[in-house]
């Protein structure tokens, strides 16, 4: 009788926490990925960089297919199961304008002064060199590039250490914004939250360029 109640009972703490970390709707991810391709200018023939691609690459095929026709997207991960998938999956759908790119901790290896747009989605907080990455993400922006950064932040530890935060996979605006600022890099655009996930944790946008 005690273990049930106490199973109960744990179960009706857990229902409210589940709520709070439920998945964003189809709707909120429309609009999210709309504002992401308003940032880094998806169009046709643009030259874009998506870092950090990971398993889920259906979101840049999405982008991949809208830089049609004469356009590219580099897509780069440090694992070798990764750029495999990209590939595969890339052949799958027929879709030629994808180069998978496997990069290093500290370097994308991403050609000089070829690309419109950079983007850093929900990958930034994994950079175990980011100065070193931001670097040579500067590099390979064109005059005129953009860099774009989509991270997560927990409203309850925003202001703990940065190791502390990057455990949980998060990362507060106002670090991202120094390292930004000390690799002569400016914020132009700000989306502060881009989504809200729950009570505490939000998704935000930067939009920089390079200083001038």
């Amino acid at each position: 009788m005690i273990t049930g109640m106490l199973l109960r009972f744990a179960m009706a703490l857990a229902l409210p926490i589940g709520l709070l970390h439920a998945q964003p709707s189809a709707a909120q991810l429309d609009k999210l990925y709309s504002q992401m391709d308003d940032a880094m200018g998806v169009r046709s023939g643009a030259i874009i960089g998506d870092i950090g691609t990971g398993f889920a690459i259906g979101h840049s095929l999405r982008i991949a297919e809208k830089l049609e026709p004469g356009g590219k997207l580099f897509c780069v991960d440090v694992k070798q199961s990764v750029i495999s998938k990209i590939k595969d999956q890339a052949d799958a759908r027929h879709i030629t304008n994808v180069e998978a790119v496997l990069g290093a901790d500290d370097d994308p290896k991403l050609p000089p002064l070829t690309f419109d747009a950079i983007l850093v989605s929900n990958t930034y907080h994994e950079f175990t060199q980011p100065s070193a990455m931001l670097k040579h993400l500067c590099e390979a922006l064109k005059p005129g590039g953009t860099l774009v950064v989509v991270e997560n932040c927990s409203i309850a530890h925003r202001s703990d250490s940065r190791p502390e935060q990057t455990k949980r996979h998060d990362i507060a605006p106002d670090i991202l914004e120094r390292e930004l600022s000390a690799a002569s890099l400016v914020v132009k655009e700000r989306i502060d939250p881009i989504l809200v996930e729950s009570a505490d944790r939000f998704r935000y946008l930067f939009k920089a360029e390079k200083s001038k």
